[in-house]
């Protein structure tokens, strides 16, 4: 999970029976002032600008109207304090705390502590994540399936898939497990502490790429499934239970049993998403606008790019069959998703809410936030070492060499780790021809943005990679003459040139890819916004083309097209 700041607002007087104070004995000194100080909660527990409603864990730099209506949601206090007290077995009126303790990507998330010194975790989920009740139904159950094959994980006490219910939300109430977030740690680590920590996050990868599946698809328990929902029963002696079900499209889509399958709904699913919605637009990034002559782009041409891309898919799938072998896997390894106790034991793995079973040669690939590419020492395999003249760097080189160090120090053991412990794993991401494959099948995912070039791109370099994917009696479906290549690799350059270009100005700026940044740090980076903006539109050399940059200048309010 994404989390954006730890915050700690403390709300007492909630959790009581007919509103009464489980705090008051302590400092009520008359009937008035307790008569106040319960009408005083009532009303905070109904007030829509109430913290535990709102996001107040940083501020958008643009479009903060919709950023924060689509993290607020209204849900009756009183009766999440009784749904967490019922899941632990105890009165809720022994409920002395709640805690607002995180707000991530897609959940916010709550502490109650109980008088016996016991806590619980409640995750609600945003009215803007996605799907609605399948998410939630679908990261219970596999919680719950990986737990009883050893993966730390916190016990689900208590949720509900659907918003009806008198809470006025989903949730997820699980066991407060000890330890602090590998991301809090991390810096203060010592070398060895700190391999000793790689070695067991892929000692659990291991664990996940041993357990066998009948298909790709997602874990469901059959009770949360409509009764028309096609799906695959896991075998005996797993947990009866259980079932497989696809991603996308749960209601009609067939469970995916052959790696084929997997490729092409992908595919499949754009080009229906793209036949009912799409309509011409401009592309979500602005400065990709020129580049695209200032017109809006046609979903016409990315369905045609789907359509070649379906025809390639067949043969991406590796004729090696272990490689086609269905495998779990966590969605997002971060540092932040990672709890580890003082002693250096990881305690608890949360955020499995996008987890799915996908055909191992998908699956291959070093986490995101342990991945160090383009760094010589990677390249050449060599053991990372600060730079020699290290001692007598600046402070603020210092910082930036001992970051680079770390990267280098986790990828290098994160490999190293995987070729002795998940050798099937370190097999995959060994095969030049699976990273293809790979980035091709995740461009052709991708939701559609105006962005005409990214996939074509990808297929043309697929192409040209031919004889490293394909049998050697497989001839390539789709053909591209040498001036679409040309155009169309030179647009692709440009575009990347372009988003580089972007995150080095929101990385300036201090901001997400969402233009989110922590409360403190709000106002020098709305000044650094406008430094920034001028600076560039002094490059422009008539007074249009200023009007213009000031007008696509994406850190500002604008339309937003889904």
């Amino acid at each position: 999970m994404q989390r954006n700041c730890r915050i700690r607002i403390a709300l007492r007087y909630f959790c009581t029976p007919c509103g009464r104070d489980t705090q008051a004995s302590l400092a009520v000194q008359s009937r008035d002032y307790s008569m106040e100080r319960r009408q005083e909660a009532t009303a905070k527990i109904h007030d829509s600008t109430n913290s535990f409603f709102n996001y107040t864990s940083g501020r958008w730099l643009y479009n903060k109207h919709l950023r924060l209506s689509e993290r607020q949601l209204y849900f009756n206090i009183n009766e999440l304090c009784h749904v967490v007290a019922k899941s632990v077995g105890l009165p809720h009126t022994d409920i002395v705390l709640v805690t607002k303790l995180v707000e991530g990507g897609s959940y916010r998330i709550f502490e109650a502590t109980f008088r016996n010194g016991l806590k619980a975790i409640a995750r609600l989920p945003y009215p803007c994540t996605v799907p609605r009740e399948y998410g939630v139904a679908s990261e219970v159950a596999t919680m719950e399936f990986l737990r009883m094959h050893g993966i730390p994980i916190p016990k689900i006490l208590d949720w509900s898939s659907s918003a009806s219910n008198q809470l006025g939300s989903e949730y997820i109430i699980m066991e407060r497990v000890p330890g602090r977030e590998l991301a809090d740690t991390w810096h203060t680590m010592t070398f060895k502490e700190r391999m000793a920590v790689v070695e067991k996050i892929v000692d659990i990868e291991r664990i996940l790429f041993g357990i066998r599946f009948p298909a790709s698809g997602s874990l469901f328990f059959k009770g949360s499934l409509d009764p028309d929902v096609k799906s695959v029963d896991m075998p005996d002696g797993i947990k009866s239970e259980m079932s497989l079900l696809p991603i996308a499209d749960l209601v009609s889509a067939p469970i995916w049993k052959s790696s084929e399958e997997v490729l092409k709904e992908v595919g499949e699913r754009e080009i229906l998403w793209l036949q009912r919605y799409g309509e011409k637009r401009y592309p979500r990034e602005p400065f990709y606008r020129e580049l695209y002559h200032d017109q809006k782009v046609d979903p016409q041409v990315q369905i045609q790019h789907l359509l070649d891309y379906l025809k390639v898919a067949p043969h991406l799938v590796p004729k090696v069959e272990q490689l086609n072998i269905p495998t779990i896997r966590h969605p997002d390894l971060s540092p932040s998703n990672i709890l580890i106790s003082d002693s250096g034991d990881i305690t608890g793995i949360i955020d499995w809410q996008h987890a799915t079973i996908l055909p191992i040669f998908l699956q291959a690939k070093i986490p995101k936030h342990f991945q160090n590419y383009g760094d010589d020492d990677f390249e050449n395999l060599r053991r990372p070492r600060l730079a020699e003249d290290f001692a007598s760097m600046t402070s603020s080189d210092k910082e930036v060499e001992m970051e680079r160090y770390r990267r280098r120090q986790v990828h290098y053991f994160y490999l190293g780790y995987t070729s002795d412990l998940n050798k099937a794993h370190f097999h995959a991401m060994g095969k030049h021809n699976l990273v293809l494959r790979n980035q091709l099948y995740d461009t052709a995912g991708r939701p559609w943005e105006g962005d005409n070039t990214s996939l074509q791109a990808q297929l043309i370099k697929t192409v040209a990679e031919w004889s490293e994917i394909a049998s050697p009696e497989d001839n390539c479906p789709v053909r591209y003459s040498p001036a679409e290549i040309e155009e169309c690799l030179d647009r692709d350059a440009k575009q990347n040139r372009v988003n580089e270009q972007m995150q080095q100005v929101r990385d300036f700026i201090g901001i997400n890819i969402d233009g989110l940044v922590p409360n403190e740090e709000f106002e020098s980076a709305r000044a650094r916004a406008e430094l920034i903006k001028n600076e560039l539109a002094e490059g422009a050399d008539t007074d249009e083309q200023r009007r213009e940059f000031d007008r696509i200048w994406p850190f500002q309010d604008h339309e937003e097209i889904d």
